[in-house]
């Protein structure tokens, strides 16, 4: 499944504007008024959300709808903050033991779509060794002129490796990163290939999660982590250091996707995954 990136160039760059001249907490009020639009005219995405919110027990209202896209906004904002004016977030860590392992002897990190785990990437370069992340890179060209056009030092230490690129050529730059002692971050909550997948029990429910950097890690034999970053008030977030435990491959998928749950549980209008992850979508 291909999720269409929402948004666009112009919108970013008047509330970057907004932001260096009059500040975060108005770009944080004007922001409430793209989650009304979303709420008023993406009954579509509202949809999508149903089976996430009933697996959770939970009734998505109006007003949780509403809730859910401006704490996504907010972490899509804080995004390019993190390029911008890193000093301007704050960041509390759990589990600063793990946090150290990785510093020492890099290894694979399980990102989700909780929280904003990408201003946590940029922030954090001097806690950690440099992160190379495998994604599929679909971020608009003009969006990403954008950010590229804020690029700072802290950029240095985030880097993509691209899977749109040939399968032999991202294998070597996951290598040459391992062996480098740097860190290399997949995506574990979102299926990339669908014959690339193993199967989890999450909020009650048989689903399908990226099986990929379980593979990873225990063919290279490096620390296996996740990382949840969840936002606690503006321009406040928590990051939470998981080590899982070298097992078989479906004991640590299961083992992720149980801090998943939990995490969710706790935060669940923090979990972006805006379509039916419940049947089976690939993306």
């Amino acid at each position: 499944m291909e999720v269409k990136q929402r948004g666009n160039a112009f919108g970013y760059k008047v509330l970057l504007l907004i932001y260096n001249v009059f500040g975060y907490k108005l770009v944080a009020f004007i922001l409430n008024f793209v989650a009304l639009y979303y709420l008023f005219f993406t009954p579509s995405v509202k949809k999508s959300m149903q089976s996430y919110y009933e697996h959770q027990g939970l009734c998505l209202t109006n007003k949780v709808y509403f809730n859910h896209i401006k704490t996504f906004a907010l972490s899509i904002f804080d995004r390019f903050v993190s390029r911008i004016k890193p000093q301007d977030l704050r960041f509390c860590v759990d589990n600063g033991d793990v946090m150290q392992l990785l510093r020492e002897n890099g290894g694979i990190v399980l990102l989700s779509h909780v929280g904003s785990w990408a201003s946590a990437a940029y922030c954090l370069k001097d806690e950690l060794p440099p992160m190379n992340i495998v994604m599929r890179e679909n971020t608009q060209e003009n969006i990403h002129k954008i950010e590229k056009s804020n690029q700072r030092d802290n950029e240095q230490s985030v880097k993509i490796i691209d899977l749109n690129q040939a399968t032999i050529a991202t294998n070597i730059q996951i290598a040459n990163a391992l062996m480098d002692k740097e860190l290399v971050a997949l995506m574990a909550d979102r299926i990339v290939n669908k014959n690339k997948s193993v199967e989890v029990e999450f909020l009650n429910t048989k689903v399908e999660i990226n099986k990929n950097p379980f593979e990873i890690a225990l063919r290279v034999k490096k620390p296996l982590v996740a990382i949840f970053v969840t936002n606690h008030s503006l321009k406040k977030y928590n990051i939470t250091f998981n080590l899982i435990e070298e097992n078989s491959i479906q004991e640590m998928a299961q083992d992720y996707t149980n801090i998943l749950e939990k995490t969710i549980k706790k935060y669940p209008n923090q979990w972006y995954n805006f379509f039916n992850f419940f049947k089976g979508h690939y993306n």
